[in-house]
């Protein structure tokens, strides 16, 4: 029997119903809804689309990145295993991203954890944690090479810790302060490409440029690392009006929908990553809830293409969207 469809609002809930079912409230990294989140909600909601019904355009969403060709622009962004998860939790989202046709970042954990992520067929990517201990840095990436992963990055953000909601700093004796030039040596250890995430300035992305970077991801990782940092969606338009054409610009926090999608590529994105939702589609069926997941968003954001008269990425910029003043 086939499995029933849900929207991609009711597998939101379903998750969050079968995390709660265990015990647990869900959550964002930094425990709970932060400023930054709550502020990258409401701009998205502001933003409205000019339609162009007259005249319908076939759509493809196709998108291409790190060498592949995938189905949609939207990513799984660098997750980790929870409380509520077990070890395969992570394998099984990796398995729902490999038949939707996109790809997923991982963040802390083990070789196995990261083996069976690839071992699923779903593109990797590494996101190495700025380690204290520089020797495990370097060991996580040239791991991430031998395993075939399809690039990596490292976290800027949680140079000072994970940052709760709550205030409390944990694991600054585990990570630490690097800088670039420390950098520029990690990167030029491997052959893959690489992502410098949590880069809210234009200073961070001039630095990211120079550095050599691939790309940047634009994010405020779920207000984990500062409470008050500026809100991606607010942040990105800047950084892609100087460095669009100099880097791959990939932004995530706060995007639920096909047409958040639709709202970041307009806003000068090349891809939107989702955290997060993967996770809550996770707890609402395993790796084939995120399968439907990820399809309820290509959906969505091909219909509201179709309806802007966009028929392919290259078409959406920011006219298509108006704030609503």
């Amino acid at each position: 029997m086939a499995e029933q469809l849900l929207t991609v609002s009711q597998i939101y809930d379903k998750g969050r119903e079968n995390i709660k079912s265990k015990g647990t409230e869900w959550s964002y990294p930094g425990g709970g809804f932060g400023p930054s989140v709550l502020a990258n909600r409401k701009y998205l909601d502001s933003l409205f689309f000019e339609t162009k019904f007259l005249d319908p355009v076939d759509v493809d969403t196709s998108f291409s990145i790190f060498g592949l060709k995938l189905r949609i622009p939207a990513f799984c962004s660098a997750i980790s295993q929870t409380t509520y998860m077990d070890e395969t939790s992570l394998s099984e989202i990796a398995q729902g991203i490999a038949k939707a046709g996109s790809f997923i970042m991982l963040g802390i954990g083990g070789s196995e954890e990261l083996q069976s992520a690839i071992d699923t067929g779903a593109p990797v990517v590494k996101m190495i944690k700025p380690y204290r201990n520089t020797d495990l840095i370097y060991n996580k990436l040239h791991e991430a090479e031998n395993r075939g992963c399809v690039a990596v990055g490292m976290d800027i953000d949680h140079f000072y810790g994970l940052q709760r909601v709550t205030g409390e700093v944990q694991r600054t004796e585990t990570f630490a302060p690097q800088q670039t030039e420390e950098l520029r040596q990690l990167m030029s250890q491997s052959k893959l490409p690489f992502i410098i995430k949590g880069v809210l300035s234009l200073t961070d992305a001039e630095k990211a440029f120079q550095l050599g970077a691939s790309s940047i991801l634009v994010s405020n990782h779920g207000s984990g690392s500062l409470a008050f940092s500026l809100p991606s969606v607010i942040a990105l338009p800047r950084i892609v009006e100087k460095y669009g054409d100099k880097l791959t610009i990939l932004v995530d926090t706060g995007f639920e929908t096909g047409n958040d999608i639709l709202k970041g590529l307009a806003l000068g994105a090349k891809g939107i990553g989702f955290g997060s939702p993967m996770i809550l589609a996770w707890a609402a069926g395993g790796s084939s809830m995120v399968e439907m997941l990820v399809n309820q968003l290509t959906a969505e954001l091909s219909r509201t293409m179709a309806a802007t008269g966009c028929p392919n990425l290259a078409a959406i910029n920011r006219s298509i969207i108006v704030p609503l003043s």
